[in-house]
């Protein structure tokens, strides 16, 4: 926070010392600790190693360079020097100016010459000051004065001094706490009903100006209330602009520039009142109401510290850790137990209600886009929460996107296929040919409409029909833009359905009328390509099934012109990270054979699945809006007890992502490490990534382990004999 707190004092008197009991160093800068790394101590005439003053102009810069790095941050700093003379205290008074620092000099002048002289004596060599150095600055500071404009305190005054307290409301029978606002008046207005009430008590979060289209109306209110007694107005991260603009500086920002700033040009407002309200801008509002404790920043934190002031501004404003991080979340974890209630703006990436999380407040409602103004207000009653749609916006320009139609023939579908650089054709039997994303699509993330949909896609060039196809090409959550969450927030289509992911491999089953047969492939390759992959498919089909359902499942597929997709699980053949006891095909889907991506309702998958005696897929949840699904992706995304490679999710519209959990996350890392070891490029493991005690445990056992064991052996096998190993271990132990 902004605070800057300078020593004053001589030599010896104490002041590193009382750093070091109140636990302060990471907060100070001290002038003798940057002369030691400019310089190790220097042998003096006298025989004995001093610390030289020789390199103190350049000491004294890279101070406080140091020190205006810090205060841009607003971070609360201790000055470790003599401070003397009122000239040196006067050098900080325009950064404080300039950042709007509050200064305070903690004063150690009262401590006698002789009790200074001996404690000189007690210090390290390197650390002695001639006595008649001591002496002078002594004399010095008895007759130099500080100046007015810094609270001077005793060092058993600091505690008290630097104590950030909460101010007591009770007085007032309403509070309002408003959430960004951007720019727009109108609803803001629309809320307030006639204005400001002399015994409520009204916060706003901040971020007052851009992206909405009223920031002139908006200051020019801003600047009518700023000065009322009941009004407290924090500072957000948009808000540095006002200031810049109020100051005439530049302003690095082309929201501001191309939007808000033509806006205040036009409005005729007086440039010194906008510098009057950037004067008026807070960092937090901590206040009880009501035997409460309410803490209220712009951009939310993560646990209530014992000393706020030792949490920096940016850090209040931007608020602590990530953009993406659940704030509210982490803060209602981190403060499990105290009567404390947070409420904050800036941040909702994943759409939280206000009442975010236990004691947490989000009020950050998109009101710029035509969403809501978020308010909160306290009274006697507890706590309310409001949301005003905002009617007052610019829609957003649409992009145009490239025309793509689901519907074109299979012919002109297939021209397309092979035109596309990062699609391949495999021409196999039968005249049929598979169409699959190259690797270096892959690898470039190169996706669009049409290699989306070559993945397992095979097709009949003689009679243009599509005789297999699988799935489009769907991936990971935060692999690609439209899987992050911050994209879902917006774009996923309630209700969403959650299906559990077998770890095997894709096959599927189509049919080819031009040989009346069923296609077993599996990839780009069919059975009949001597794949072993695809040739599974067909094996298990043959062995799971029995005449009477093999001709159902030919007619079926014949009749509804679709093909049967499975997880294909070869046990002992094609381990892969979750360990299986049988072989089996698991029905996952029932996808259409035609142009459109379309596939059967789950009911018909389930039925079929049923009816032919095998598993399929398991539904493990539905969610019917964000706030539900969102908690449930934090839960099982750090669950590492779920023994389970993740899960497929898939929304109203057909989307569809997927979830890889912890367990299989871990596992699957391991596998690599155990190639690299078993090729004796174990040189080449990043061990910044084995960052829990299980992953060094099984780094160490697998270094120990024979090389030919570990290229032959599974992972599963790995880590079977790996706990095996382990419970050996502390069986030996106890």
């Amino acid at each position: 926070m902004r605070r800057l707190v300078l020593l004053r004092g001589c030599p010896a008197v104490g002041k590193s010392t009382w750093i070091k009991e109140n636990g302060l160093q990471q907060y100070t800068l001290s002038a003798d600790e940057i002369r030691l790394l400019f310089q190790s101590p220097d042998l003096n005439i006298n025989g004995k190693y001093h610390i030289t003053p020789k390199n103190d102009g350049r000491v004294w810069q890279l101070l406080f360079e140091l020190l205006e790095s810090r205060m841009e941050r607003g971070e609360f700093t201790i000055v470790d020097a003599t401070h003397s003379k009122q000239s040196m205290i006067s050098r900080y008074k325009s950064l404080a100016q300039k950042y709007r620092y509050r200064v305070h000099v903690v004063d150690f002048s009262d401590v006698d010459i002789e009790t200074i002289l001996k404690r000189n004596k007690l210090r390290p060599e390197h650390k002695h000051v001639p006595e008649s150095a001591i002496y002078n600055i002594y004399e010095r500071m008895t007759t130099e004065r500080v100046p007015k404009w810094v609270d001077v305190i005793k060092p058993d005054e600091f505690s008290e001094a630097i104590k950030y307290t909460p101010r007591c409301l009770d007085d007032y029978k309403k509070i309002h706490v408003f959430g960004d606002i951007h720019g727009c008046n109108t609803v803001l207005q629309k809320y307030l009903n006639g204005g400001i009430n002399q015994d409520e008590f009204y916060i706003f979060v901040g971020d007052l100006v851009d992206r909405g289209i009223e920031n002139a109306e908006l200051i020019k209110f801003m600047i009518e209330i700023k000065d009322l007694k009941n009004v407290v107005i924090l500072e957000g991260n948009h808000d540095r602009y006002i200031k810049a603009y109020g100051d005439d500086e530049e302003v690095r920002s082309n929201t501001f520039t191309q939007k808000t700033k033509p806006e205040l040009d036009a409005s005729g407002i007086d440039k010194s009142d906008i510098r009057q309200l950037a004067r008026r801008f807070n960092q937090l509002s901590y206040f009880t109401f009501n035997g409460n404790e309410y803490i209220v920043t712009h951009g939310g934190i993560s646990t209530m510290p014992e000393t706020l002031t030792f949490v920096a501004t940016t850090q209040l404003i931007n608020g602590v850790g990530d953009y993406s991080d659940d704030i509210d979340h982490e803060f209602s974890k981190n403060t499990k137990g105290k009567n404390i209630v947070q409420i904050h703006g800036h941040r909702n990436m994943f759409r939280l209600p206000v009442l975010a999380s236990e004691r947490s407040y989000n009020l950050e409602g998109q009101v710029e886009r035509g969403g809501h103004l978020r308010v909160v207000t306290i009274d006697s009653d507890g706590i309310q929460t409001h949301e005003i749609k905002n009617d007052v916006f610019k829609e957003p320009e649409q992009k145009e996107v490239p025309y793509y139609s689901d519907h074109m023939s299979v012919e002109d579908f297939v021209k397309n296929l092979d035109a596309h650089d990062y699609v391949q054709e495999k021409k196999l039997h039968d005249n049929i040919s598979s169409f699959n994303f190259t690797k270096s699509a892959f690898r470039r993330k190169k996706w669009d409409d049409v290699n989306v949909k070559a993945r397992g896609l095979f097709i009949n060039t003689s009679t243009n029909e599509i005789v297999s196809r699988s799935y489009n090409k769907f991936f990971n959550i935060g692999e690609r833009t439209e899987t992050r969450m911050h994209h879902l927030v917006d774009t996923m289509k309630f209700p969403v359905s959650v299906y559990d992911k077998a770890n095997g491999y894709l096959g599927t089953v189509g049919y080819d009328s031009a040989s009346d047969s069923l296609v077993f492939t599996s990839k780009s390759l069919t059975s009949k390509s001597d794949d072993k992959f695809a040739t599974w498919v067909e094996e298990l089909f043959y062995e799971t099934f029995d005449h009477k359902k093999k001709q159902f499942i030919k007619d079926f597929l014949k009749s509804g012109n679709s093909s049967l997709v499975f997880e294909v699980i070869k046990a002992e053949k094609d381990p892969h990270i979750i360990e299986y006891h049988k072989d089996e095909l698991i029905l996952l889907d029932i996808v259409k054979r035609q142009m459109s991506y379309e596939k059967c309702d789950y009911l018909l998958v389930k039925s079929l699945a049923h009816t032919l005696g095998i598993r399929c897929k398991k539904k493990v949840a539905t969610f019917y809006n964000w706030t539900d699904f969102y908690r449930w992706y934090l839960e099982v995304s750090n669950d590492y007890s779920i023994k389970e490679e993740g899960y497929v999710i898939e929304d109203v519209s057909g989307f569809m992502t997927k979830l890889k959990l912890p367990y299989y996350n871990f596992w699957k890392h391991m596998r690599g490490i155990k190639h690299k070891i078993g090729n004796k490029h174990e040189h080449l493991v990043n061990t910044s990534g084995l960052y829990t005690p299980l992953h060094n445990k099984f780094f160490a056992w697998a270094k120990n382990q024979d090389r030919d064991y570990l290229k032959s052996s599974s992972i599963i096998q790995l880590r079977n004999d790996f706990y095996k190993s382990l419970n050996k271990s502390i069986a030996n132990i106890k």
